[in-house]
């Protein structure tokens, strides 16, 4: 069902505040993997959602309701590992990943990363463009057509709910972790932000308005 002006504005709201419902985190948390990821997406994020911004390198990631992990090209295992202390926690992670633009090898240990610390399976990535319907179908929160950014991640075996499709496939899912929940993006969804799209913004609106 599409979303109404009206419920557009309250999930806008809702998200807002989501992290001021739970007591001694920070709302919001933008982990910038710095050359580990693309570029335009952590600028969508962060100028759309205005989130305290945390690099790689730094020790720690503090405690929070939603993690944001922008288009990820290379997830080094001290940032895994902080991610997972999230989850464990309690914490919302939105981890996009942008593996599907990396060469063989390359995406090689991205995979083996996404497998032995988050428990995802992906497949090679497909291409999507030139094709007349660029757009990725979002199930949760609401049904929602995103344009897509190229290419796609497939998932393998379930690890989750799946909650979006491209041509049948597979690609993105959300599931308990820990104490947590993880949202998985084989799409970004970043880099519409960043191109000013209002789909992308309100679908994010909504997901966000869910942490509780």
């Amino acid at each position: 069902m599409d979303m109404t002006r009206r419920q557009f504005l309250a999930t806008t709201a809702a998200a807002v505040s989501a992290g001021n419902r739970l007591r001694g985190r920070s709302p919001c948390v933008l982990l910038d993997l710095q050359r580990g990821c693309l570029r335009e997406s952590v600028a969508g994020y962060t100028a759309v959602f205005q989130p305290r911004v945390v690099r790689a390198h730094m020790p720690g990631i503090p405690h929070c309701a939603v993690v944001l992990v922008p288009a990820a090209l290379e997830i080094s295992p001290v940032a895994a590992r902080a991610i997972v202390r999230c989850l464990h926690a309690g914490a919302t992670v939105i981890l996009e990943s942008a593996a599907g633009f990396l060469d063989q090898r390359a995406f090689g240990t991205e995979r083996a990363v996404l497998r032995d610390y988050f428990g995802i399976t992906v497949e090679p990535p497909v291409r999507l463009w030139p094709r007349q319907t660029p757009y990725v179908d979002y199930l949760w929160p609401y049904a929602a057509k995103l344009r897509d950014f190229s290419r796609v991640l497939p998932l393998g075996p379930p690890a989750g709910e799946p909650i979006a499709w491209v041509d049948n496939l597979p690609v993105a899912l959300k599931r308990r972790s820990g104490r947590g929940t993880l949202i998985f993006l084989g799409s970004p969804v970043g880099p519409a932000l960043w191109a000013g799209d209002a789909e992308a913004t309100r679908w994010l609106s909504a997901v966000l308005a869910t942490v509780s």
